[in-house]
């Protein structure tokens, strides 16, 4: 299960190492190509900077933070918090889908904390069936969707559903082995280290907190660390969890 491609489409900058950054790793090392690709170019990610200056310090820790995981990356520019449910920014998912052709797609939930992320995950799950739609218009040449990649949703921020509980997932990757690294790779968004801690009233380091969220879906498997996800089953979508056949023992479904 080699040579295959990865896409993680995340809202911002830094969502997809803080999400998904261990089993992303994990895939880059079993062979995968793996590609992050947030929608937005981070604008909201300070008080003290303009909207100009940090999105400038942002892209840069976006092809360090992707560099940390062996990853390529890939910033659709949109401007942060304005991430719309609409037919241009699917358009330029479906654009990006054709031109990468990926075997395995990571996205946002259908439901989060912020609207940028929620409206990537439905977004993704539009565009990914168009994506395979030859006569679906395209600002680009390539054909389309070869095969209907797997999808899996990522975890919430902080875990919890809109009723506070522990959203559920059906399948946990165990992430023991590169916890480190997934936390340096989302260290390397290093302007916001220091402003999620001051935007949280500083209660808490936010890479410790990130840590904290591994430590909880690794307990649900009885591992040390761990990262959650939804594999979507909709209609055409495959039926098999191809990261089975890839992690082997390192992953549990649900």
């Amino acid at each position: 299960m080699s040579h295959l491609k990865v896409l993680a489409i995340g809202g911002h900058p830094d969502d997809m190492e803080q999400f998904c950054g261990g089993t992303l790793l994990l895939l880059q090392r079993a062979g995968c190509e793996t590609i992050i690709a947030p929608l937005t170019a981070g604008e909201c990610g300070s008080n003290e900077l303009s909207a100009e200056e940090i999105k400038k310090v942002r892209a840069k820790e976006i092809i360090a933070g992707a560099a940390k995981i062996n990853a390529k990356s890939v910033c659709f520019g949109i401007r942060d918090g304005c991430v719309e449910y609409d037919l241009e920014t699917t358009k330029k998912i479906v654009k990006l889908l054709r031109e990468i052709q990926p075997d395995i797609v990571f996205t946002h939930p259908l439901l989060d904390y912020m609207t940028d992320h929620f409206h990537t995950g439905k977004l993704v799950l539009w565009a990914i069936p168009e994506a395979g739609h030859p006569n679906f218009i395209a600002d680009t040449d390539a054909p389309a969707l070869k095969a209907q990649p797997y999808l899996y949703q990522c975890d919430p921020q902080g875990l919890t559903g809109i009723d506070g509980q522990i959203a559920r997932v059906n399948t946990i990757v165990d992430i023991s082995d590169v916890i480190e690294e997934k936390l340096d790779a989302f260290q390397a968004h290093t302007s916001q280290m220091s402003f999620l801690k001051k935007d949280g009233g500083g209660k808490i380091n936010n890479v410790e907190k990130t840590r904290r969220w591994a430590v909880t879906r690794g307990e649900q498997v009885r591992v040390e660390y761990a990262e959650g996800f939804n594999e979507v089953l909709l209609a055409e979508y495959p039926r098999k969890n191809v990261l089975v056949e890839i992690l082997k023992e390192r992953i549990f479904t649900l």
